[in-house]
């Protein structure tokens, strides 16, 4: 809509520049054949002063031959002593006749009359131009009917700033005096016009276009309003586009951060000996404003990719020690862990707030476990420092997701962490192959021969969890077996 409106207003603005350079080039071609006019009578001005003889046959012949061979001219006149003793209509003049009284003085002195009688022809009236000893006569209405019938207008005759109005076929142009020769426009009652002027004779056209089409008729209009339609279109796919942007996966999930749409959930962590909840691991929910769960998978990538995830993981742990303060005091021998990225232990910033935090909450720092993602380790020389500072610090550090990645013997001895979970795709494992085709027991090995914690991640049934009780007796495990994800209230009792 606002591509419309702004489109329309600029075929109105179009409608309105073009109407005014139409008037401007209607007034440029008056004043065009207006210089024609004039400056034929000068021509003939020039020729009755070349050559000077007394009224006779010979003179008044070569007048009159001087206004047959003109376009534009009515009579030609010789003056003498500033009276008219000879003209091409009446020849000899006598007496001499007094010219017509002087309306406007111009350059090089010469004299203009406007609607003045025409000598010897009664009835018709003339605009005169006279210079020395020369007069000539233009018919009275030749320069108003020289004016395209498209246009309003006025003929004004110019004496600085002062104008005398000689003739306006609109009353709207009635009263008009002030003219100036060097704009190109005036402003008058409200109405903008177009303004040319023929400076050598002191007389100007003001002219716009008569009663114009209606704006909104105009073919312009309907093409810019069609173009607005389809611009608007196109900016609204844009502006959806930048909305869409704006509204990406990584800036929701900073809202959600703020407007409590994100929540934890823990799933209990169980010894498979005698299935007691030992610890839980923090999972994050979101549920967006249209109650929408969003995947954690999908925002978790999304949130390593730009950036976010120390946010994220921050955001975690306050919530995890909001939530659980109690009763991690009650069970100090209770672990909750939270997933970390490789970027997290490496912050030099995150082991101290980590810190702060737990301090706090008045906890100790076995009470947070951390869990780092198989896929996250692959550069393991830094990282293997920075697991050696929070280990130090009193932290347990978990390998999550192992097996599908870089599994291996000297892989984990240098990372030295403190456990490894074992994938769910194992247990999908036990349904397609045989027990002696997994390679679960392999794991087994190499966690019992680096000394490692073992969990065993996404149990479902009971045949699962007594394969694994079966191969590793001291494992831990966590499963919809034992427990679904439950809200914080749930998880001790």
């Amino acid at each position: 809509m606002l591509a419309v409106v702004l489109c329309l207003a600029f075929g109105a603005w179009s409608v309105q520049r073009d109407r005014a350079e139409q008037a401007g080039e209607l007034a440029d071609s008056y004043v065009n054949l207006a210089r024609r006019i004039t400056g034929e009578a000068v021509e003939t001005i020039d020729a009755i002063h070349a050559e000077p003889a007394e009224c006779g046959p010979q003179e008044v012949a070569r007048l009159r031959a001087l206004v047959l061979n003109s376009r534009f001219l009515k009579a030609a006149s010789r003056l003498e002593n500033g009276q008219v003793v000879c003209t091409s209509i009446i020849g000899r003049v006598d007496p001499p006749a007094q010219p017509p009284r002087v309306d406007l003085a111009g350059d090089g002195g010469r004299r203009i009359s406007f609607n003045v009688p025409e000598l010897g022809a009664p009835g018709s009236r003339s605009m005169v131009i006279r210079e020395g000893n020369a007069m000539v006569s233009i018919h009275a209405r030749t320069f108003i009917d020289l004016a395209d019938p498209r246009l309003d207008f006025a003929l004004v005759a110019k004496d600085g700033d002062v104008g005398r109005l000689l003739f306006t076929n609109t009353p709207a142009l009635q009263g008009l005096e002030r003219v100036s020769g060097t704009e190109p426009t005036l402003t008058f009652n409200g109405q903008r016009y177009q303004v040319r002027c023929l400076q050598a004779y002191t007389g100007c056209i003001v002219a716009t276009l008569r009663v114009p089409q209606g704006v909104w008729g105009s073919p312009v209009m309907i093409e810019m309003g069609a173009f607005g339609l389809l611009l608007g279109l196109s900016g609204g796919f844009a502006f959806s586009a930048f909305l869409g942007r704006s509204r990406s996966l990584s800036r929701q999930l900073l809202l959600a951060m703020r407007s409590g749409e994100l929540r934890v959930v823990y799933q209990p962590i169980v010894r498979l000996s005698d299935r007691r909840r030992v610890g839980a691991e923090a999972l994050l929910r979101w549920t967006d404003a249209t109650g929408k769960p969003v995947s954690p998978d999908a925002f978790i990538s999304e949130a390593e990719r730009n950036g976010m995830i120390g946010q994220v993981t921050r955001f975690v742990i306050s919530r995890v020690l909001e939530d659980l303060g109690d009763g991690l005091r009650r069970r100090p021998d209770f672990q909750v862990t939270v997933n970390v990225s490789a970027d997290d232990l490496m912050d030099s910033g995150f082991l101290p707030f980590l810190s702060a935090r737990l301090q706090a909450a008045r906890l100790q720092a076995c009470s947070i476990g951390l869990e780092l993602t198989e896929r996250t380790t692959a550069n393991s020389r830094e990282l293997s420092r920075a697991i050696a500072r929070v280990r130090e610090a009193g932290h347990k550090v978990y390998i999550d997701d192992f097996g599908t990645d870089y599994s291996s013997l000297s892989y984990l001895s240098r990372l030295r962490v403190d456990a490894i979970k074992i994938n769910r795709t194992f247990m999908q494992a036990l349904h397609d192959q045989s027990d002696q085709d997994t390679i679960a027991p392999q794991i087994v090995v190499m966690a019992e021969v680096l000394g490692l914690t073992m969990v065993v991640e996404g149990i479902e049934e009971e045949q699962q969890a007594a394969y694994f009780h079966t191969l590793a007796p001291d494992a831990l495990a966590q499963g919809w077996l034992f427990s679904k994800p439950v809200e914080a209230s749930l998880l001790f009792s």
